[in-house]
Order: C-alpha cells, then sequence, then structure tokens
C-alpha cells in the first residue's frame, strides 16, 4: 500500500517572537555566518536555547559552515527531486538538514560539505543556499 502524502499550506493565527538563541542564530544567517548555542558539553547548530537533556545552552559561537554528511535522500515527491542531507556541522554535536547542490546524486555517508551562501539575505535558514561537496581538499584525516 503507498503511502499518500499531501503538500498544502496551513495558515496558523500565531506569531512567533524568537528568543536570544534564535535571534543569534538568525542574525547570523543575515550575515553569512552560522551561529551555535554550547553548554554541558553539547554545541547544538544553529543555535538553541535547550540541549536535548533540557540543559540550558546559554554559550553563543559562531561555527564552521562545514561540515560532514550523515545520511542523505532524494526527496522524489518534491519537484526537481531535491537531494537532502543531514548535515553535522564542524564541532556540533546534533545534525541539521538541509538540501544539497540541484542535480546533487545522493553521496555517501561522510562526505565532506560547504554551505552556499544567498547574495541577498534575511535571517532565514534558507540564506543557506545549499551545501556543495567539498571535494579531496575537505577530507577529514
Amino acid at each position: 500500500m503507498a503511502d499518500l502524502v499531501y503538500d498544502q499550506r496551513i495558515e496558523l493565527p500565531y506569531v512567533y517572537t524568537a528568543g536570544a538563541a534564535q535571534r543569534a542564530a538568525l542574525d547570523g544567517l543575515r550575515d553569512g555566518a552560522l551561529m551555535a548555542s554550547s553548554g554541558a558539553g553539547f554545541t547544538n547548530a544553529p543555535a538553541v536555547p535547550f540541549g536535548p537533556d533540557g540543559s540550558h545552552l546559554r554559550e553563543i559561537v559562531q561555527t564552521s559552515a562545514e561540515g560532514t554528511i550523515e545520511a542523505c535522500t532524494t526527496a522524489c515527491h518534491r519537484p526537481g527531486e531535491p537531494v537532502l542531507a543531514l548535515i553535522r556541522i564542524d564541532g556540533a554535536s546534533n545534525v541539521m538538514l538541509h538540501r544539497l547542490a540541484a542535480g546533487a546524486q545522493p553521496p555517501a555517508p561522510g562526505a565532506r560539505v560547504r554551505a552556499v551562501w544567498e547574495a541577498q539575505r534575511t535571517g532565514s535558514i534558507l540564506d543557506i543556499s545549499h551545501f556543495e561537496p567539498m571535494g579531496d581538499e575537505g577530507q577529514q584525516a
């Protein structure tokens, strides 16, 4: 039995106000920098106020916009069939979901990638246009 996928826009009547960590993350994205929050032995990129155990991540640090692919998939149900990847940003304890370059073939886990930034940025995760392979110069030893 095939899964049925609905793709629709739903308007929700609320306004989201970013806290200090999210504001730092969004400001960083607008400035072309990836900000992380850190504390209690955990670093989250992009920055959020709390770790997975509920501990407060008080320190805001700039991280590299490079990372390693943990897993990826092709979204065959989306126009253009984008490749989406779980990327562990260098120094981060978590993975973030983002798209890879248009027309990309799903790389093997462990492949190194770097962020490609939009020329005009607005303070959104979409300010990172996509991640692209780094090639041999980006391979970890």
